[in-house]
């Protein structure tokens, strides 16, 4: 009998595996990724939400507009059947995937909407969900990254709930894409090592293969206005939407949620909470954004496709995390300290942290002499 849902160890139970180094070593770095599917994570929050005593889910219904007002603004929504409602409301929390109720309340009110930058990126990737076969493997977690210099395209498998795999390839700036099982198993070929296609051909293939598109990577700069409507507040998606293949989007969203709680508390006893936890929420959310930010960016500038202006300091950084890698082969601490890093579970200071930063050019060091 499968598991219901898989744990998976970090980097114990992971092949992960970069052109420059090869696969990186299986250790054990402390922490285990929990698997599951989206409508699993949905309906299992959703159960934990709704058993909350004073929250009402309006189910099967959608936010059209939020409206402007003077003390407390209006959320207009409407069900499936087109029959629309509002509600007043101290707080509107606007978690959509793009912001569009707060950017149209930009635009009734008449305000210039916030700085935008953009890293245009034109992801592609199918996914399928494959059925359990008899084939077993040493890992439960599959990642095999390109050589940007020569190709765009990467490949991942991980484990679901009863015992089902979830495979997906993606592609930088992509224009066709698998349409058949057949298709999708060309494609696997194509990647830098054969371990996903091995993994996947003798597999039962799927009911059918899904396909998504993602333009760009998008900070709206809320953080950086003077002020925001009242008793409005944009987190998640509408605040910042990430390059999905990074896996930071949900990350980053329990983070805000976190941050928003601890704020919500520090102001409790202010005369004007409202306006305080806007202001509060806004001044420290730049700051957790920034690294997350800033590691799925450097990444995507690494494909000559990738649109938008560089960061600053770029190739220094491109040659520092070449020498992160190297070090992180030889060395469990810097493994270690990667594998927190990137997960979002420590600040990227970590990185740069005295100890962590001497071990990376020790190995340097001891790799050009």
């Amino acid at each position: 009998m499968p598991p219901p849902v898989q744990f998976v160890n970090v980097f114990k139970d992971v092949q992960y595996e970069r052109p420059d180094v090869g696969a990186l070593p299986r250790r054990d770095c402390g922490t285990s990724l929990l698997c599951g599917s989206r409508p699993l994570i949905e309906h299992t929050l959703r159960r934990k939400v709704t058993a909350i005593a004073n929250v009402k889910v309006q189910s099967q219904s959608r936010v059209t507009e939020i409206v402007p007002a003077a003390t407390r603004p209006m959320v207009k929504f409407e069900n499936d059947a087109g029959v629309g409602a509002a509600i007043e409301a101290d707080l509107v929390v606007d978690a959509s995937g793009r912001g569009a109720p707060t950017l149209g309340l930009f635009d009734a009110l008449g305000w210039e909407r916030p700085q935008e930058t953009a890293v245009g990126v034109d992801i592609s990737y199918t996914t399928a969900v494959l059925r359990p076969g008899r084939t077993s493997f040493d890992w439960l977690n599959l990642v095999t990254l390109p050589d940007p210099a020569t190709s765009a395209t990467a490949g991942l498998i991980i484990p679901l709930e009863g015992g089902r795999w979830f495979t997906s390839i993606s592609h930088h700036g992509a224009t066709n894409r698998p349409g058949t099982w057949e298709d999708y198993l060309a494609a696997a070929r194509q990647l830098k090592t054969p371990a996903i296609y091995n993994a996947v051909y003798k597999l039962l293939p799927p009911g059918g293969l899904r396909h998504f598109v993602f333009d760009a990577s998008r900070w709206r700069h809320f953080e950086r206005l003077k002020r925001l409507p009242r008793g409005i507040l944009p987190v998640a998606d509408s605040l910042c939407r990430f390059n999905p293949v990074y896996g930071q989007g949900m990350t980053v969203a329990a983070r805000e949620a976190k941050l928003l709680r601890e704020i919500l508390d520090r102001v409790a006893g202010e005369a004007d909470p409202i306006e305080a936890l806007q202001a509060g929420f806004m001044s420290e959310v730049g700051a957790l954004l920034q690294a997350p930010w800033n590691m799925g960016v450097n990444a995507d500038f690494a494909y000559p496709t990738t649109r938008g202006q560089r960061p600053e300091r770029y190739e220094e950084s491109r040659q520092f995390e070449a020498a992160l890698f190297r070090a992180v082969v030889a060395d469990p601490v810097v493994q270690r300290a990667f594998s927190d890093v990137v997960q979002l579970v420590e600040p990227f200071d970590l990185i740069n942290s005295p100890d962590i930063r001497q071990r990376i050019e020790a190995h340097s060091l001891a790799q050009n002499a």
